[in-house]
């Protein structure tokens, strides 16, 4: 008799730890493993949409103002202009700045070989002093840009905002796009060069 009560004990005791390991808690463990190995996936997919999902002005403020320059093809004379007269060396990474950028158009208004006579190594510093003027410390947006008001650029010139209604003038030069944000500045594209020297003695 007692014979058959410690096999029967024994035989319980087998079959409650094979249950215990196939258990609910077992499984769960599995289950957390699974799910560790999906989770990464998920958040990098997550956050390809998130880039993804970015509009053009969103990515255009990641962008330092010469990176942005660079990649808008109405700006590639100034981009240009900016590489050879060094500038974008200081300026690339600090600020805030305020740049009034010629376009494409405004450079091709100059007297003929102008700009190429600019590019050229020995009119280095020429150049740099005609693009700070075009550079002021500090973000005007068109919202800070006063009516009468005078700015001082980084080429110590002093520039005069003219406004009536939606349109804004400085210095002459009118702004045809406005307040495009960077990350370390904002940016008005101008119809033309300030200049504080006769344009046939450049």
């Amino acid at each position: 008799m007692r014979t058959i009560v410690t096999s029967t004990y024994a035989l319980s005791l087998l079959l409650s730890t094979f249950i215990i390991s196939c258990g609910p808690e077992n499984q769960t463990g599995s289950d957390t493993t699974t799910v560790r190995t999906i989770a990464p996936e998920l958040e990098e997919a997550s956050t390809e949409n998130k880039e993804d999902a970015l509009t053009e002005a969103e990515k255009d403020k990641l962008k330092t103002i010469t990176q942005f320059a660079a990649t808008d093809s109405n700006l590639s004379s100034f981009s240009k202009a900016f590489k050879s007269s060094g500038l974008n060396k200081s300026l690339n990474s600090t600020g805030p700045y305020t740049f009034f950028i010629p376009s494409n158009e405004a450079f091709r208004s100059l007297h003929a070989d102008t700009l190429q006579k600019l590019l050229k190594p020995e009119n280095k510093q020429r150049l740099a002093k005609i693009l700070n003027n075009h550079i002021v410390a500090g973000k005007l947006d068109t919202a800070t840009l006063q009516h009468g008001s005078r700015i001082n650029t980084l080429g110590r010139e002093e520039l005069e905002v003219t406004k009536q209604k939606n349109l804004v003038v400085i210095n002459g030069a009118r702004v045809q796009r406005s307040d495009i944000q960077s990350s370390n500045g904002v940016i008005h594209v101008i119809d033309k060069l300030m200049l504080s020297e006769p344009k046939e003695q450049l």
